[in-house]
């Protein structure tokens, strides 16, 4: 009885020395997927917060935040905009080109680039409506070619055929100069065909007023364009291998391209909106941190500014870049900073938002928590908007900071899904609601600090 006492307990003291043996050491990946640590004390010792790195803004930075934050609501959490006044590259083209949209002559442009948190036109539909239903116009925007994607999207109903179908994000096969501003493009076989219908899904997308196909090709072919099923307009391109566009303007709740002649072409998208109001098109991409929009050729972006100039170009990145460990991201806000000059360049005229990655969590200490790398990279995107003169919003505190996605998640019915990353359209419709409510607020202090402007 005294030996199996003793054999009992060596082997329990065995196992606690295995235990916290385990405990010491480090993660295990397989496969991509780090293995949970094995913590015998997780429930009584509880790890401290991770300390975040320093990021210091500019004075300048910290000023405008200051001034911001004067004129915004109890319980908004507003856009943040370290445009100088000389350069005005924050939000002030978007609201300008609201006050003037009467006069503007095509609708008041928003290219939201995003990664999977908006794949689907999760969010944007819904940002999309509400502006639309504030400011005027109709159609979805920037649709794909060919991307399987865009099946995803309950905004608009689309069909191809006779197309090859190529990403940046592609390892093999992508020609990175043929790159369109979606960063994708389409090669057509002879004959081939695209059609895009309207829905009722949202509001203000079941019709359009006008239909643009953006292409390029080094030798003249035809453009037949079908709208509401009814006869078809033959278009001859100049190609000449610069960026162009075949346009149908009627009202319409059909639209079909077909090409014939074909040698060498590129396709880019079809954009389908009003001849005023708002139009907001989804740039979404899978598994995209941002970087890659440095690859699509500038002399493409120039070209299709001259045909389709943005007031607003919104980066909404960082779900592929945040992570459980890492606290630092200067190297990845160097990188962007490429991206930003890039896209200033190409849209001398348009203002650029970048919004923050949202609430992504994972088991912290064998409980759900907001992953550490998300707090720390928020202020490394803060930093990178304040350094370049841009406007910033802070989406993980808007939509509830530390647990908001997991609430989202476990609410019924459900906003978000339960890799506590993604939101769903339902929650997409209420993180829309949000941004507009801060959009409108900007808007009206745009208003009401011209009034004064004008009054001295």
């Amino acid at each position: 009885m005294k030996n199996g006492t003793h054999r009992t307990a060596l082997f329990l003291c065995l196992v606690m020395l295995l235990l916290l043996a385990l405990r010491m050491a480090p993660a295990v990946n397989v496969g991509g997927h780090e293995l949970e640590q094995v913590d015998c004390l997780a429930d009584i010792v509880r790890k401290p917060e991770p300390v975040l790195p320093p990021v210091v803004l500019p004075k300048a930075a910290a000023k405008a935040k200051t001034v911001q934050r004067d004129t915004c609501p109890r319980g908004m959490v507003c856009i943040e905009d370290y445009a100088p006044d000389s350069a005005q590259r924050g939000m002030q083209p978007f609201y300008a080109a609201l006050a003037g949209r009467s006069a503007l002559g095509r609708p008041v442009r928003i290219a939201y680039f995003g990664d999977s948190y908006i794949e689907g036109d999760i969010l944007t539909a819904d940002l999309r409506a509400y502006l639309q239903r504030q400011f005027g116009g109709c159609g979805v925007g920037f649709v794909d070619i060919a991307s399987p994607f865009t099946k995803l999207r309950a905004s608009v109903a689309h069909s191809a055929s006779g197309w090859t179908d190529h990403s940046v994000l592609e390892k093999s096969g992508c020609d990175r100069s043929q790159l369109g501003i979606s960063q994708r493009y389409a090669v057509p076989a002879d004959g081939a065909t695209v059609s895009y219908r309207g829905v009722k899904s949202y509001a203000r997308l079941d019709t359009f007023d006008v239909a643009t196909l953006y292409l390029s090709s080094s030798a003249p072919l035809s453009v037949t364009v079908t709208a509401n099923d009814a006869g078809g307009d033959a278009h001859v391109t100049r190609g000449d291998g610069r960026v162009e566009t075949v346009a149908e303007r009627q009202r319409m709740g059909r639209v079909r391209f077909r090409l014939d002649g074909v040698q060498h072409a590129v396709c880019y998208g079809v954009a389908l909106e009003g001849e005023n109001g708002v139009t907001l098109d989804n740039f979404s991409l899978r598994g995209s941190s941002g970087i890659p929009l440095a690859s699509v050729p500038a002399s493409h972006l120039a070209q299709l500014n001259a045909l389709r100039p943005y007031d607003l170009i919104v980066l909404q990145f960082g779900l592929n870049v945040a992570s459980k460990k890492q606290l630092k991201y200067d190297a990845y806000v160097s990188q962007m900073k490429r991206v930003v000059a890039h896209l200033k360049r190409a849209f001398p005229e348009a203002g650029i938002l970048i919004v923050s990655v949202g609430d992504r969590e994972d088991r912290v200490d064998g409980e759900l928590r907001t992953m550490p790398g998300v707090k720390a990279l928020v202020r490394y995107q803060q930093a990178l908007a304040a350094e370049e003169g841009i406007a910033f919003w802070n989406l993980y505190e808007a939509m509830g900071g530390e647990g908001a996605v997991r609430r989202m998640a476990l609410s019924s019915p459900p906003e978000a899904a339960k890799d506590y990353t993604h939101i769903n359209r339902r929650g997409g419709k209420r993180i829309a609601g949000i941004l507009y409510n801060v959009l409108l607020h900007g808007y009206k202090q745009y208003q009401k600090n011209q009034g004064n402007e004008e009054s001295k």
